[in-house]
């Protein structure tokens, strides 16, 4: 089993790696142009709605893909039709409810962002965005239940490309002013071709009379419930930390940090867009069975860590290249917090991959709990690391956090849950976090060439004989783990 699951995760991790990067690419470009011509302010302004937009959607979706997922890939072959049409049906109420939400908070939101009410027109808008990004949620939650990937990864490529074409003349046109057409539009574009795309692939979807559906959304909207209760909790106290610099941090800081966020999230870390779409909806299909469960997160992880460690390296050896392609010689100071930040890669992949367990058992509650410390933490650590070292404290927040929230998860995985982790994923893990370490000191101490010369040249064969090993075990001892499992 373990050698088909290798070889499932390596595919999508190849399919979405390749659609990711020529998001990236794409989104060299828009970030670039950004801040060369709006600088720090304009893309702090950026993080401003963005986080809005995400803080609202999330409360509005009820945690309609993650819920919608679980249900779907758990609903029997004959039933999925209906169970579809049920969520179609809920993701229209809620949007129009997440649009309508927006509308009202725009003067507070106006207050609470930028001290004065009088941009609340310009909040009230993104109740476009926020309505789209809440029916977009059913549709990717309908492609990535049935496994269609390669849609997934196309709605993402397609939407990049279209976000792109239309941005560029929106910001050379309108520099500042055009910062909050472009978050709408790019998020209408996405929501629009998803639909396009769950039309073409997905099976005949039945819808039931409104009632009904209703009715029988009641399961998935008390676990959404929860998920979304979580997942505002995460949105709240990173809008708290974006209000927090744009009022008391220095000029210019908010828009460096959140570039240098985006750096480490978006292009370090393409592994989870995988992680997300193949991983999760096969471990809810699986989630009754303690074995099945734990080789899973095993091996995803496993896989995940391998991968990882080469890319880390390089990041930490490449990042002022990467910032000087991307953005402008003015974020410079975000290699501060990007060097130590990516070094808990691995701590987040691992808190990932065995914190999906929750949500794949419907377990909503320990879920929220679960969440909802880890965002507080994060908060208080972020505003204290800022406090004491700047964007190095903010690096090492993020480190910090993450070891904080995986001893959680894991507390959960194995007292909750009776579970136990694979062999080895305890040393992988501390071995992957200790590499990214000695890599960031190597170059501290001799310059960006000691990590491709110290590190690479012993790490990235390992790495490649490893994940060959997992994708060829021998076929006997597969067989002998399905008997035991079954």
């Amino acid at each position: 089993m373990a050698s088909k699951l290798s070889q499932h995760i390596l595919k999508a991790m190849g399919l979405f790696g390749g659609a990711q990067a020529a998001v990236i690419l794409m989104s060299i470009v828009r970030t670039k142009l950004v801040a060369v011509w709006l600088g720090p302010l304009g893309v702090g302004l950026n993080a401003i709605y963005l986080t809005t937009e995400e803080l609202i959607a999330s409360c509005a979706a009820l945690g309609l893909r993650t819920s919608g997922v679980r249900e779907l890939s758990a609903s029997p072959p004959g039933m999925r039709g209906r169970t579809e049409g049920v969520l179609l049906r809920m993701a229209s109420v809620l949007a129009l409810c997440g649009a309508g939400l927006t509308l009202v908070l725009s003067p507070a939101l106006s207050y609470w962002s930028m001290g004065t009410v009088q941009e609340w027109w310009q909040f009230a808008l993104l109740a476009i965005a926020v309505g789209a990004a809440v029916y977009l949620d059913a549709d990717l939650a309908m492609l990535q239940a049935s496994g269609r990937l390669k849609s997934l990864a196309r709605v993402t490529f397609v939407s990049a490309l279209a976000g792109t074409v239309i941005a560029v003349p929106m910001y050379y046109g309108l520099r500042m002013h055009g910062v909050l057409p472009v978050v709408i539009t790019v998020v209408a574009v996405y929501a629009l071709w998803a639909h396009r795309e769950r039309r073409r692939n997905c099976g005949t979807v039945v819808l039931p009379p409104w009632r009904e559906a209703l009715r029988e959304a009641g399961p998935m909207l008390r676990l959404g419930l929860f998920f979304t209760l979580a997942a505002v909790a995460e949105r709240l106290g990173a809008y708290v930390f974006v209000a927090y610099m744009n009022r008391e941090a220095a000029p210019g800081d908010l828009g460096i940090y959140q570039a240098g966020y985006t750096l480490v999230n978006t292009y370090a870390g393409v592994i989870f867009t995988a992680i997300v779409a193949e991983y999760y909806p096969r471990l809810a299909s699986v989630a009754s069975s303690r074995l099945r469960t734990q080789a899973f997160v095993g091996q995803e992880f496993k896989v995940a860590a391998w991968v990882l460690m080469p890319v880390v390296v390089v990041f930490i050896a490449a990042d002022e290249l990467m910032v000087r392609v991307l953005y402008a010689e003015s974020f410079m100071a975000m290699l501060d917090y990007v060097g130590v930040a990516v070094c808990g890669m691995a701590l987040r992949a691992f808190s990932f991959c065995t914190a999906l367990v929750m949500l794949a058992r419907g377990d909503g509650r320990c879920y929220i709990i679960t969440e909802s410390a880890s965002a507080l933490l994060c908060l208080v650590l972020k505003v204290a690391g800022y406090r004491i070292g700047g964007f190095a404290g903010l690096g090492a927040a993020y480190v910090l956090h993450y070891a904080a929230y995986s001893a959680m998860v894991l507390w959960v995985y194995r007292r909750r849950y009776g579970l136990r982790l694979g062999h080895g994923v305890p040393a992988l893990c501390a071995m992957a976090v200790a590499t990214a370490f000695a890599a960031l000191a190597f170059k501290c101490l001799w310059g960006w060439w000691a990590p491709v010369v110290l590190v690479l040249p012993w790490l990235l064969p390992l790495a490649l004989r490893r994940l060959l090993a997992h994708t060829n075990n021998n076929r006997k001892n597969n067989v002998y783990k399905n008997k035991r499992m079954r």
